[in-house]
């Protein structure tokens, strides 16, 4: 599946879904799961085609271990962290790889060529073939070694890491892993005592995880990714670990979004059966499968971008009313619904529709309205385009498709006389981002003219609507054919009148459909079925395979060099044991075929080069294993180990065991000389006994009952409807339609005299992503209101002057522009806003009570519009909650360890020995005499002593501009000789930190 293209779709359609996290916005998880190869990936190579970028495997495996523990401490899991590293996959999946590898090794070979042509000098290290993250290479048995070495350090030395069970599945345990991690929450949610508000994180980048995250039926899941951008990149932000980005995907809005999508099917009388929103995202699931998946071909011409899943999504609401229940039974398909959802797709013809069915017509009175459109767009007025109000109905519905295909926005508005008539615009743009806006003009005005291209040439038939539609028609059903019989000619070896070809193309595609449900909702139902084709059929034609047998046999799994050879071409042959070389590059090798040197790549209607058919031969198993038996006895010891399965590890922390964990990497790496980790075969939870449970589990909480930091859009009310709204998610406008939520009762809602009586109590701010915060000001065009100083309920008023009252409304303006274009809520105009300081922890009273401390915190919202403000949530995040002081002996019992705030040796570790009279007895560590107060000594006196000078003069001294002069005393980067950027500025001040570097360079009282 295009994993940004599906992504994008999403987020644009549901724009609500992903939340940018900071430090005291996560939400609490009992479980977190790595999906660990994209972090592999990201840790030993560029994506980019650098020829001369070289990476050391201790620093690779060094970036490894960071980029964990950053990914543990954002999240800080309570009970589990699994982390999951493909292992052999099953044969379904080697098509996808084998074709990824090659055209990987061709790319590589390719991009040195260009360089050594481009006279760049080259490094005499061997570059890291990306290939070698692949079960059973040298690299990924070093890597197990490494990994294992630090989950040892951490468990014994990291206290974060020593109350949650560690586990580890490795590349020597078969299967993907996404697919380990779903297989543990599978078993675990088939356990009685299955908690059904169990909180996941599950980190990856595939956007089969979202499928994966929604069959869970856990509405407690989330996805933790990096920032996903589109378009151009910014070249000076920092790609460093500590300054990216992550976002949560919150499955349990896509659960609510997915609702409101299909919220017509839950009127009454509309379905014969009981609607059910967990058989609708298992329908969802089935529908997605259907614009391509890592193991079948998306169906022709059916392109997430192109508007594929929308389409389905319209014929799914027409069809499941004339049926008798849903599709997708729990990972099992109905095959008489998919018939007639198949059947319904065929007659919606969603593979040529915008292709060879967009011959444009319309009539002489329709041509002159086309006339004064045209003139409108290519000018681009800001003012609307009014049209006559005589328009007929069917003249009515011509402006309105050309507003959908120019994305202009229409209504019909009553004039003085009273008579209605259409009116044309184009849709607000948001402001700022000047420099995407740019591009998006750009892309904007080559769309426009292409519509106009075509409006243009339209054939001019003064016909009725009746006989015009019925000849195009005609003329689209002959084309159509035409168009069928050129696919199967030029994709396949038969023409489409081979019936016996065509049905067994048709049974293998179903039965891929059937076995990648059963792969996602079971496990693997065949580790050796494979879909044996690089095209898939046409829609119209899935129904000749519905009788496909889908009977599966289990099998047995590759061994990792049977795998190894199945995916990697010869030009990745030093990765593949030696004894198999000759294999794959001798001219008499019985499986030579296997490694084509050249081969195809086709397009297929695709626009993105990685996204093209490689069309390398098929691995057939039978003659695979024939060739490599009489190898396999010439593997050394350490070759055969590695071609072994293994199992999955556990990791605990025992106080009472210590030793000596020798080094993984001799010389970098040191001993564990107080190793306290115990490891310990991880067992799966068992079967046996019990049934899968598939959809929601009782006593499981939605909605705005969902656990804290779980958003829910019920939190406050409102109503949602398809439409095309521009919304910016990524930079740029989309183009296609969102669900738009609009606030109920707004006006009301956003009342001052309401807001007023919230001052000084809690609220909660940031809808939908809720998080606390105190009422310290409310504002509205007029007049600043605070607390009452002298506990009254009547607030203080400060009066805005003409500055405030602008300042006002510029701020409500972007409030509620923002939500609209970065969210697709309509929140209704901003009469009051909430000035808040956010919940930033608890804090212990003198008397030893906790209670919450509320503040100003760098970088978090501090005003909101008082129409989305939460006064109360059922939920209470529990580790904010008030606790009253318990008797000293309670809270530090004897042995306790704690560090002492006293005057006297402030700050230095203790130990409670006992207590009496309210009073502990304690071991303090001592340091003799009194501790020097040296640093802010140096600090306070530094200025009298050191003499500054004004950095314009500096500049003029040395006859530089000023900004040259603050670019060389900052950050100067360089990038010359294919290397890495060099800084070659001094560092003697960072202007965007606002910090400066003691001694070389200090602010003016003035801040300059």
């Amino acid at each position: 599946m295009g994993v940004p293209k599906f992504f994008r779709w999403m987020s644009e359609r549901y724009p609500a879904i992903s939340q940018l996290i900071a430090e005291n916005r996560i939400p609490e998880f009992d479980c977190l799961y790595l999906d660990m190869n994209g972090i592999i990936h990201n840790c030993t190579h560029k994506d980019s085609d650098d020829a001369t970028f070289r990476m050391t495997e201790e620093q690779m495996f060094i970036a490894i271990f960071n980029y964990i523990e950053h990914l543990y401490g954002k999240i800080k899991p309570k009970q589990l962290f699994f982390m999951a590293i493909d292992g052999v996959a099953p044969r379904a999946k080697m098509n996808q790889q084998r074709a990824r590898r090659f055209r990987t090794a061709l790319d590589v070979e390719n991009a040195r060529e260009k360089a050594i042509k481009e006279g760049k000098e080259m490094p005499k290290e061997e570059a890291f073939d990306s290939n070698s993250i692949t079960p059973g290479t040298e690299f990924m048995h070093k890597l197990t070694q490494q990994l294992k070495y630090f989950i040892n350090k951490k468990v014994s030395e990291d206290v974060d890491w020593q109350g949650v069970e560690i586990v580890l599945s490795g590349h020597e345990v078969p299967g993907e892993g996404e697919h380990k991690v779903m297989e543990y929450i599978r078993l675990a949610k088939a356990q009685p005592d299955y908690d059904p508000n169990v909180r996941h994180c599950l980190y990856g980048l595939d956007a089969d995880l979202i499928m994966l995250g929604l069959l869970s039926h856990d509405p407690h899941f989330c996805l933790l990714r990096e920032e996903v951008t589109f378009g151009r990149q910014s070249k000076t932000k920092s790609k460093e670990l500590e300054h990216q980005n992550f976002y949560l995907m919150h499955l349990c809005i896509v659960r609510e979004y997915l609702e409101l999508e299909f919220q017509e099917l839950k009127e009454d009388g509309v379905l014969g059966f009981e609607f059910d929103l967990e058989r609708v995202i298992d329908d969802f699931i089935l529908m997605a499968f259907f614009v391509g998946n890592d193991f079948l071909p998306n169906l022709p011409n059916l392109h997430i971008n192109e508007g594929a899943l929308a389409l389905m999504f319209k014929i799914y609401k027409t069809v499941l009313p004339k049926g008798t229940g849903y599709i997708n039974e729990g990972g099992v398909i109905n095959m008489e619904r998919l018939a007639v959802l198949s059947k319904q797709m065929a007659k919606e013809d969603v593979m040529v529709k915008g292709k060879t069915k967009g011959k444009i017509t319309m009539t002489s009175p329709q041509r002159e309205v086309w006339k004064q459109v045209k003139k409108y767009v290519t000018r681009r007025s800001d003012e609307p385009l009014n049209l006559p109000a005589a328009l007929p109905a069917a003249d009515r519905k011509f402006v309105q498709d050309l507003a959908e295909s120019l994305h202009l926005e229409w209504k019909t508005i009553e004039d003085d006389q009273g008579d209605r008539h259409m009116q044309l615009s184009f849709p607000p743009k948001l402001v700022g981002d000047d420099e995407e806006d740019d591009e998006e003009d750009e892309e904007s005005q080559l769309a426009v003219r292409r519509v106009v291209k075509q409006f243009d040439s339209a054939q001019t038939i003064d016909l009725t609507r009746a006989e015009a539609q019925a000849e195009m028609d005609r003329q689209y059903e002959e084309k159509f054919q035409e168009w069928k019989d050129k696919y199967y000619e030029g994709k396949f070896e038969w023409t489409r009148k081979n019936d016996t070809e065509l049905t067994k193309l048709c049974e293998n595609y179903v039965q891929g459909l059937q076995w990648v449900l059963f792969y996602y909702y079971r496990g693997v139902a065949s580790w050796p079925w494979f879909y044996q084709y690089h095209y898939s059929p046409m829609i119209s034609d899935v129904v000749k395979g519905l009788k496909a047998d889908v009977n599966f046999k289990l099998g047995q799994p590759f061994h990792p060099y049977e795998q190894l050879m199945g995916v990697l071409p010869d030009r990745s042959k030093k990765i593949v044991p030696a004894v198999y070389h000759d294999l794959m590059t001798n001219p008499n090798s019985p499986i030579i075929d296997f490694y084509p040197r050249d081969f195809e790549l086709d397009m297929n209607g695709k626009k993105m080069e990685w996204e093209a058919v490689v069309k390398i031969p098929f691995i057939e198993e039978g003659r695979l294993l024939a060739a490599m038996a009489p190898k396999n006895a010439l593997l050394s010891e350490d070759e055969k180990f590695r071609n072994d399965f293994g199992v999955t590890l556990k990791f605990t922390h025992d106080p009472d065991i210590s030793f000596t964990y020798p080094s993984s990497l001799v010389g970098i790496f040191p001993d564990i000389p107080n190793c306290h980790c115990v490891e310990n075969i991880f067992d799966l939870p068992t079967i046996e006994g019990l049934e899968y449970h598939v959809g929601l589990m009782e006593g499981v909480k939605l909605g705005h009952a969902a656990l804290a930091g779980f958003p829910s859009l019920a939190t406050i009310p409102y109503n949602a409807t398809l439409g095309f709204h521009s919304v910016n998610v990524f930079q740029s406008d989309s183009k296609n339609e969102s669900m738009v939520v609009t606030i109920e009762d707004s006006e009301n809602r956003t009342n001052v005299k309401t807001a007023t009586m919230k001052l000084g109590q809690r609220v909660f701010v940031g809808y939908p992503f809720l998080q606390e915060g105190k009422v310290v000001k409310v504002s509205d065009e007029l007049f600043d209101y605070f607390p009452s100083s002298d506990g009254s309920n009547q607030p203080l008023q400060q009066p805005h002057g003409p500055r405030e009252i602008e300042d006002f409304r510029k701020k409500a303006d972007r409030i509620e522009n923002n939500y609209s274009k970065r969210l697709g809520i309509i929140i209704g105009p901003v009469e009051s806003i909430t000035h808040v300081e956010i919940l930033k922890g608890l804090k212990k009273t003198d008397e030893g009570a906790s209670i919450k401390e509320y503040a100003v915190i760098p970088g978090i919202e501090t005003e909101y519009a008082t129409q989305v403000c939460v006064d109360e949530v059922l939920s209470e995040d529990q580790r904010f909650l008030e606790k009253a002081a318990v008797p000293i002996e309670e809270e530090f019992p004897p042995g306790s360890r704690a560090f002492f705030l006293g005057e006297f040796n402030f700050g230095r570790p203790l130990e409670i020995i006992s207590h009496k009279d309210n009073r502990a007895e304690i071991w303090l560590s001592t340091i003799k005499g009194k501790e020097v107060e040296f640093g802010r000594n140096i600090v306070n006196g530094h200025g009298s002593k050191t003499h500054y000078t004004p950095s314009f003069a500096v500049a003029k001294m040395l006859g530089l501009h000023p900004l040259v002069l603050s670019k060389i005393t900052s950050s100067f980067t360089i990038s010359a000789l294919g290397l890495d950027r060099l800084n070659l500025g001094l560092n003697l001040k960072f202007e965007a930190k606002k910090l400066k570097v003691l001694g070389y360079s200090q602010r003016t009282d003035k801040g300059k």
